[in-house]
């Protein structure tokens, strides 16, 4: 491996150990604050305003699979009230980091990159994911398809009406099983990236 592949990846590690490191923390700062205050002075920052406000996003997905089964067939639905009734752990989250809804705005592939770091069977780089977004760019059609349903990442037989995607997939290794349902998968160690 080249010296600059190795730094690289050892780096994605670093960042996967910190995350997980972090954890722990954050969670128990997200008890400790409890619900926002909604008296707080318009340039307060919360937790959720913070450079990492998708990490903690990330986190609580990890302890609601329930919830994040449901993002990955449709994150649209995450701003439905008849959802977030149903939901109420994610009202109140996204009462506590109201900015994290901005921040999905602004990465609108978010869900796509977390459910491709899902299906790969390796961890996921930045400049894997960089490519990936590039060829999405070039398949406006499928891009606007997995940003309403990352979940197609999963389907076999998306992936099979779709060559293109599916050849793109097994030409990188990162992504090379794609495709395949694997439960073992869905575990909180295995999904991050």
């Amino acid at each position: 491996m080249h010296p600059a592949g190795k730094i690289r990846s050892a780096l994605g590690v670093a960042t996967a150990l910190c995350a997980l490191a972090l954890r722990p923390a954050l969670l128990a700062e997200d008890r400790a604050n409890g619900p926002a205050n909604p008296t707080a002075p318009a340039g307060a920052t919360s937790p959720g305003q913070a450079p990492g406000g998708l990490l903690r996003f990330e986190l609580f997905l990890d302890q609601h699979p329930n919830i994040e089964a449901r993002l990955a067939e449709n994150p649209a639905i995450l701003n439905n009230q008849a959802f977030q009734r149903n939901h109420p752990v994610i009202a109140q989250f996204l009462a506590r980091h109201p900015a994290i809804g901005a921040e999905l705005a602004a990465q609108p592939r978010w869900f796509v990159h977390r459910e491709l770091a899902r299906v790969s069977a390796a961890p996921v780089t930045r400049e894997q994911l960089a490519g990936f977004d590039h060829f999405l760019d070039l398949h406006p059609g499928l891009d606007r398809l997995l940003v309403q349903h990352p979940r197609l990442l999963q389907r076999a037989e998306f992936l099979h009406n779709n060559p293109e995607l599916h050849e793109y997939l097994k030409r990188h290794p990162a992504a090379d099983r794609a495709g395949e349902f694997r439960p073992e998968r869905t575990t909180k160690g295995e999904r991050r990236n």
